[in-house]
């Protein structure tokens, strides 16, 4: 398949319409597993649900290369009567984009109720998840539990895709590319492809899958942030179309913080250099991925990251010249011998 904008629009544009929220990815995980088995015949599904797909023989420890397939959602948690249920997040929603999106609520559509602008008061500010809520038909049928999904539509123009799910959906587009290029591919090492869960939540699916794979390093995959819009520009460097992001560390409050091993950001840069690909390089406050597990597993890792804009709103962007430098750079990478890889040397 040749990787234009309009196939990857394409792609990522059916992966995108996929449920899958976090702690219920099995429609996503099927789909992959059935995309992977296209590729190899050494595909699984573990019992949380991450999907494994093995290239290459021999036995060194194989690079690991991870996407995680689950998205931020919502779930209903109580009747409100007038055809309207109450909700709960599922991961890092986003507050402020929420009012007035469609949603599918386990299948049937709906849409997350907005106060009329007749009815604001001057004072109105984002709805608490206390106040959000969903309008749709014989709500009081709906059983509690029940997962809800962004219903918005992906939208193209020109070299920028807006779409939801775009976090994590791009990434496993760049794997499920990946997989192609690996079929029948002489390879330094072997290399595992693996779609993970719980990320928006846990991170509990690439502990676990990294555990059983004992990579001998892992890359990942992943929707990160941009600074190319008028309330962002001056926080930070990176741009939409600049090239795949190399994270060297992200950040969010007390303990819970992951850096990049410096041997293999380094060994991904000289990579890119050597094939004349773009990249861009960040750290980040406010971020984090399914890297942190890394650390308790002692395995050395490296993020990279696809910029997206509007990360975790229902409709977010990406430039699709990111996602095809995405899957260069990891074409190029899994060419590649791993360089040594000890600290303190």
């Amino acid at each position: 398949m040749a990787h234009d904008h309009d196939t990857w629009a394409d792609w990522i544009g059916e992966l995108v319409q996929l449920p899958g929220i976090a702690g219920y990815e099995d429609d996503i995980a099927r789909h992959m597993a059935a995309q992977l088995r296209q590729h190899t015949d050494r595909v699984s599904i573990d019992p949380l649900g991450n999907v494994i797909a093995r290239f290459g023989d021999g036995d060194a420890p194989p690079l690991a290369v991870l996407a995680h397939m689950d998205t931020v959602g919502l779930l209903v948690n109580r009747h409100l009567g007038d055809d309207t249920v109450g909700v709960v997040r599922v991961g890092g929603v986003n507050l402020k984009a929420l009012p007035g999106t469609p949603v599918s609520v386990g299948g049937r559509p709906g849409l997350i109720g907005v106060r009329s602008q007749h009815q604001a008061g001057s004072s109105d500010s984002l709805p608490t998840d206390e106040q959000l809520y969903l309008h749709t038909a014989a709500a009081r049928d709906i059983e509690i539990t029940t997962p809800v999904w962004y219903a918005t539509r992906p939208q193209r123009s020109g070299d920028w895709l807006a779409a939801p799910y775009l976090d994590n959906r791009a990434g496993c587009a760049v794997l499920l590319a990946l997989a192609q290029h690996l079929a029948g591919a002489a390879l330094p090492r072997p290399v595992c492809l693996i779609g993970t869960v719980q990320e928006e939540t846990t991170c509990a699916g690439a502990h676990h899958a990294l555990a059983d794979v004992r990579p001998a390093a892992a890359l990942f995959v992943d929707g990160t942030v941009s600074y190319d819009t008028p309330e962002t520009r001056g926080r930070g460097s990176v741009v939409g179309g600049g090239g795949p992001v190399l994270t060297a560390f992200l950040y969010v409050s007390g303990l819970n913080g992951w850096h990049a091993h410096p041997g293999l950001r380094a060994h991904l840069k000289q990579v890119a250099q050597a094939g004349g690909l773009p990249y861009q390089q960040d750290a980040v406050h406010g971020l984090m991925s399914d890297a942190r597990v890394v650390t308790a597993l002692a395995i050395p890792a490296a993020i990279v990251g696809i910029p997206l804009r509007g990360k975790h709103a229902p409709l977010e962007l990406v430039h699709l010249a990111d996602v095809a430098h995405t899957l260069a750079l990891l074409r190029a990478a899994v060419a590649a011998p791993l360089p040594d890889l000890r600290r303190g040397r």
